[in-house]
């Protein structure tokens, strides 16, 4: 378990690291209040500073627990909502929040084991006319489109 954590711990270091580098180029707000970047700043920094705490106990562990996870249905369940995920980050690029989500909602309810298709169908439409509505109609912060539509 030892060598998980200590590879966990790494990428999530790079990641605030790339978090922070990336939040450092949004622009300076021009009077004295707080800058866009500044809250994945923060968050970049609370990142680094737990990956390093997680480092720290991970190197220091004598315990030669073993790895709490084995390949098997449920590491494939990970990968397949990994890959879900990539193609909802795809379809967004494309086709914009509504499409992209209006398939990526029951893709994930079906992989979590919900079959009955008025349950996927009502969470779908509810969840996607919650999001317009808030988003859309009370905020009125326009939602991703895509490049296609």
């Amino acid at each position: 378990m030892k060598k998980y954590n200590v590879g966990i711990s790494i990428v999530l270091l790079a990641v605030s690291v790339a978090t922070f580098v990336a939040a450092s180029a949004l622009p300076a707000s021009n009077d004295a209040s707080i800058g866009p970047g500044s809250w994945p700043k923060v968050l970049a920094v609370l990142l680094g500073i737990l990956s390093i705490l997680l480092l720290i106990q991970s190197l220091g562990d004598k315990s030669g627990r073993e790895a709490p996870f084995h390949a098997g249905p449920e590491l494939k369940r990970v990968g397949v909502g990994i890959l879900i995920l990539a193609a909802f980050c795809a379809l967004l690029y494309f086709v914009g929040f509504m499409i992209a989500a209006a398939f990526m909602i029951p893709a994930v309810m079906l992989l979590m084991g919900e079959k009955r298709i008025p349950v996927l169908a009502g969470v779908d439409v509810g969840v996607l006319v919650a999001v317009f509505v808030i988003f859309s109609v009370a905020l009125k912060l326009p939602l991703p489109q895509g490049i296609l539509f």
